[in-house]
């Protein structure tokens, strides 16, 4: 019989149970939110409860035996910097467990294990930051485009003083061809003329 013998097994050896929860924390504390069996988050929940308060002694006995645990120098360092500062005033509580249901395939009972305190200002100014660089790269293309234009428009007006200016040359060079046409006709006038007259006096 199973009297005073607290804990759930999980169908794995203690050396697979060990490192499976091992696992589970530091995921925990570096996501601050997983989503894991009820069975396993119920187990979860004491052994990172009780890291934390191992964390806010911040000592360096303390930290030793959280990386002896944990064996992941990022999760360690985040549980001992930041992690512990949000849990300097408040006793347990540090966890919080939700079921979501059953999974589909084999129907096992499903939960999310997370922080109760996140850090949640940091996202929103890390969303205005963002923000704030969006409507900037929205505002340079449209100052670009306005620098595109004025230089378009700067373009055309030099283009047509070329073209003016070659249309002004075409009607000279017209008017130019014109007079030499005219003077040769009016050539032929004469020429024709004098033979009217010459035919006239002859006929006389």
């Amino acid at each position: 019989m199973r009297h005073l013998k607290t804990g759930r097994k999980l169908n794995r050896t203690s050396s697979h149970r060990k490192a499976l929860l091992r696992n589970l924390a530091a995921s925990l504390f570096l996501h601050e939110s997983i989503k894991t069996t009820n069975p396993k988050a119920l187990e979860l929940r004491k052994v990172a409860d009780h890291l934390i308060t191992l964390a806010k002694g911040k000592t360096l006995h303390d930290t030793r035996l959280a990386f002896a645990y944990l064996r992941h120098k990022e999760a360690v360092k985040k549980l001992f910097t930041d992690i512990s500062a949000r849990y300097a005033d408040t006793n347990g509580g540090y966890t919080r467990v939700v079921k979501i249901g059953r999974r589909k395939g084999d129907a096992a009972p499903m939960a999310i294990i997370e922080l109760t305190l996140k850090k949640e200002p940091e996202k929103e100014e890390k969303k205005e930051a963002r923000g704030k660089k969006e409507s900037k790269e929205k505002k340079e293309p449209r100052e670009k485009k306005a620098t595109k234009e004025k230089k378009e428009a700067e373009g055309k007006k030099e283009a047509k003083g070329p073209k003016e200016k070659k249309e002004a040359k075409g009607k000279k060079e017209t008017k130019e061809a014109k007079g030499p046409k005219e003077k040769k006709e009016a050539k032929e006038a004469k020429g024709k003329k004098k033979e009217l007259k010459a035919t006239q006096e002859k006929k006389d």
